[in-house]
């Protein structure tokens, strides 16, 4: 008598993995900024901590890439979520003392974000690795509506609330989240081999690198249409981060905002993204791929002048939520031009320099939009953002007037960089 063969439950472990990682990174969200609020008013010193947290993938996100290509996946994403538990419950344990300090939460935010780039870097390479090529699709969505559904809704609406109640509350549940992360992970491991090279020495993969990358961003600067893509989206992170990280003290101060109302307002706005992300395929239909993305760039203008103008908390989370849908129109068919546009040779090295380049907008626009609300009122990044992405959405309409955004446009003729 033959027995069958136990079902592989690897993918389904790295999704409740996923699942409960995001809704610890999205109580997080709220959590920090609310931290951050109680311990200075500063605009510019609020809005710095969003800038640290995403410094890492800037300066990191490459080498952890290549580091991650040549071991298994599934330990970077054990050790990460090992590291980042100890961090977090250090955390839980200091605000338990009643300590407080800006530059302690600096320095955990900047490693908490070391952490959450070896995990997703990790988690985007090991799903190839445990999942069969037909299910890849289904796999990999069931892991973006776990991110969206826990970093967007489920996280900052229990982030806020448990703040309410106790600052340390919302850090020691994150804790716990990554650590039962960490047991789900344990027992996993990816049948493809990893990729390997004796002779690839540390300096090596350094070199290579820095070596793709600059020929990605080579690339980039002689391929007009595919670079004003890419700036155009950078320019749009660049000025929506400029009002959304000190977005915290205009709630908690102008627009009488609680904590939990806080939470909830995020959570409330946030299924705006989930929404545009479904949507899309269908106005994809019916509409001009190039309108869809200008209607995605005079949306968020539209929103962000409306807030600068009427302060209050729907209009808050109706901006926070049509930025968010604008966005994924935006990225879903900015994402499918490159794929269309770039020669499968350079495309990884192009993402890679996309990534570069937004990941550096969002403390670059952080650090703007503080200085502005320090210098000129706490809804002065509204304003800058309105007249910022306005000019952006004419600017973009006439440099894409010759190509047909809605076709599969010829790529400007590019040699690959030697």
């Amino acid at each position: 008598m033959t027995t069958s063969p136990a079902p592989d439950t690897r993918f389904p472990r790295v999704l409740a993995a996923a699942t409960l990682s995001n809704i610890g990174d999205g109580i997080r969200v709220v959590a920090l900024p609310l931290l951050a609020a109680a311990t200075t008013r500063d605009a510019f010193s609020v809005s710095a901590l969003t800038a640290v947290a995403f410094l890492p993938w800037f300066l990191f996100g490459l080498p952890i890439g290549a580091l991650v290509d040549r071991s298994r996946p599934e330990r970077f994403m054990a050790w990460a979520n090992t590291a980042r538990t100890v961090l977090l419950a250090v955390l839980a344990l200091v605000l338990l003392a009643d300590v407080r300090s800006m530059v302690l939460l600096y320095t955990l935010a900047f490693l908490l974000g070391i952490g959450e780039a070896a995990y997703d870097n990790a988690a985007q390479s090991l799903v190839p690795r445990i999942v069969p090529d037909e299910k890849l699709e289904r796999a990999n969505g069931a892991l973006i509506t776990a991110e969206r559904l826990g970093q967007d809704l489920a996280g900052p609406a229990l982030g806020g609330l448990l703040f309410a109640l106790s600052p340390s509350l919302p850090f020691g549940l994150n804790a716990v989240t990554m650590a039962i992360g960490v047991l789900l992970l344990a027992r996993i491991r990816a049948t493809t081999p990893v990729a390997s090279d004796p002779g690839m020495t540390s300096e090596r993969i350094v070199r290579t690198v820095v070596t793709d990358a600059v020929a990605g961003m080579r690339w980039l600067w002689r391929a007009r249409y595919v670079r004003t893509i890419l700036l155009t989206g950078s320019a749009l992170t660049f000025f929506t981060m400029a009002w959304e990280a000190s977005l915290v003290l205009l709630a908690r101060g102008p627009m009488g905002v609680s904590e939990t109302g806080y939470g909830i307002m995020l959570a409330v706005g946030a299924t705006g993204g989930v929404a545009g992300a479904l949507v899309t395929p269908a106005l994809v239909q019916r509409y001009d791929r190039r309108r869809l993305q200008i209607a995605s760039i005079a949306t968020t203008a539209a929103l962000d002048l409306a807030l600068a103008a009427f302060p209050n908390p729907a209009l808050a989370a109706l901006a926070w939520g049509g930025t968010g849908a604008a966005f994924a129109v935006w990225n879903v068919l900015s994402v499918t031009l490159r794929q269309r546009l770039v020669p499968a040779d350079l495309l990884g090295r192009v993402n890679s320099a996309n990534r570069t380049f937004s990941m550096a907008a969002v403390p670059l626009g952080s650090l703007a939009g503080g200085a502005v609300a320090d210098l000129f009122g706490l809804r002065a990044p509204l304003w800058m953002s309105a007249a910022a992405l306005a000019a952006l959405t004419i600017a973009y309409a006439a440099l894409t007037r010759t190509s047909q955004a809605g076709e599969a446009a010829e790529p400007d003729k590019v040699a690959e960089p030697r």
